[in-house]
């Protein structure tokens, strides 16, 4: 069971959302913390507020991930201060709902350079500065239950996300032998503002299986203490998961697209 106790934490994606819920909670545990997004001021006011509250230290890092030079520029600012990184949350994402060719190119690569790019950049990078010290290590990796199938009008971010899923539960196994332990979250709805930003309406039915970042949060950081290789939050999620893992491809087409429209 790995300890989060007086351990560093790096989470992008921090400033609000599931990436919020991690570092109160992460704090709760009185885990250090680098957090990373690329809003500044509310970084700032979160990092007040977890320092007042829990009496840790916390190092704010502003950073575009779109760009190619941030997973490189976020690790050497942190070994100028001396900081090392015992978690890894790889937890900021990108997606743009709407048919393929409408959305623009830009806004297409621009969810591939965060949700791959820089989560495996990232990953890299730390994974081996973990292996190199000699010290055990835990990195958690963002994806999504739309992982488990395509999805029309959501076709770039199922995409990445499946490449998040498979890369994870191969550095699972791959990594322990390093004492690296690899968890990949695979959440289905939750009350963030990425639905907003993303251009999605969740409404009728499909309300009941959204959760809050504060319980996808809690689960995932058991799951990833305990060195699972998977965690999809939540009853019907997890259902679901298994429902998409067996049924033939246009059947799970129709069902994710049904529950993204």
């Amino acid at each position: 069971m790995y300890n989060f106790q007086y351990k560093t934490a790096l989470i992008t994606g921090a400033s609000s959302g599931i990436g919020e819920a991690f570092a109160e909670q992460l704090a709760a545990q009185h885990c250090n913390l680098v957090i990373v997004a690329r809003r500044l001021e509310r970084l700032q006011q979160l990092k007040a507020r977890l320092e007042q509250q829990h009496g840790i230290k916390v190092t704010v890092i502003s950073s575009d991930l779109t760009q190619p030079s941030a997973a490189n520029d976020i690790y050497q600012q942190l070994q100028s201060q001396g900081i090392q990184v015992d978690v890894l949350v790889n937890n900021a994402g990108l997606g743009h709902h709407g048919k393929f060719i409408e959305v623009p190119v830009g806004q297409q690569l621009a969810t591939l350079m965060v949700n791959i790019n820089a989560l495996t950049e990232l990953t890299h990078i730390f994974a081996a500065d973990m292996k190199a010290r000699g010290q055990s290590g835990a990195i958690l990796l963002v994806a999504s239950i739309a992982a488990y199938t395509p999805i029309p009008l959501f076709a770039t971010y199922a995409a990445s996300k499946s490449y998040v899923l498979s890369l994870g539960q191969a550095l699972n196994k791959e990594l322990k032998a390093d004492n690296i332990g690899v968890t990949v979250l695979a959440p289905g709805g939750v009350a963030t503002e990425f639905m907003d930003h993303a251009g999605q309406t969740i409404d009728d039915w499909r309300t009941k299986a959204i959760m809050s970042a504060t319980d996808v949060a809690a689960e995932a950081l058991t799951a990833l203490a305990k060195g699972k290789a998977v965690i999809v939050p939540g009853v019907l999620n997890k259902a679901s998961a298994v429902f998409l893992s067996h049924a033939p491809s246009v059947v799970k087409m129709a069902a994710g697209e049904m529950a993204t429209h």
